[in-house]
């Protein structure tokens, strides 16, 4: 498990390769789509930090509380965790085996080719863990409107295996 910052960071660096920009959307999107699959493909979270569900769909608040200030901007800036050794902050590291990151990289180049509102209607499908949590809010108090990491692994491998019944 690691920290959504690195992640972010990885997958900033990614878009940098690319030539891309990301906006704070997109990259979340991206984001959570990655530890989705990253739960299904290897039975264990992908980021340490939960995800919530937001209007927009889910959200990494360590990652969005870094960015929101940007609003629609593309982002410019590194994601920063704090270290002990130094006692300050730095740039959220980007070191990933090469497992992981090709891993990264592949989740990168599928999902930021979309527009980052194609992405939020992708995470806001009926029955997705997005719409489950957003529908028991309707009902009920959500504390956090966290969305359970067993909620997204059984949405993604069922995903899978729909994509597989496709082929």
């Amino acid at each position: 498990m690691h920290d959504a910052r690195r992640v972010a960071n990885f997958l900033l660096d990614r878009a940098r390769q690319r030539g891309m920009e990301v906006t704070s959307l997109t990259l979340l999107k991206v984001l959570y789509f990655a530890h989705g699959w990253h739960l299904a493909q290897y039975g264990r979270p992908l980021v340490a930090q939960p995800f919530e569900a937001w209007k927009f769909g889910p959200v990494n608040r360590v990652v969005y509380d870094q960015l929101k200030g940007i609003g629609k901007n593309p982002i410019r800036q590194r994601l920063k965790t704090f270290d002990v050794s130094t006692c300050g902050y730095v740039d959220a590291p980007t070191d990933f085996d090469a497992e992981t990151s090709r891993f990264l990289n592949n989740m990168f180049d599928h999902y930021a080719r979309f527009d980052a509102f194609t992405l939020v209607d992708l995470t806001h499908e009926p029955g997705s863990p997005w719409d489950a949590i957003w529908k028991a809010a309707e009902e009920r108090a959500v504390p956090g409107m966290e969305i359970p990491d067993k909620l997204i692994a059984e949405w993604f491998r069922e995903e899978s295996q729909r994509m597989k019944k496709m082929q």
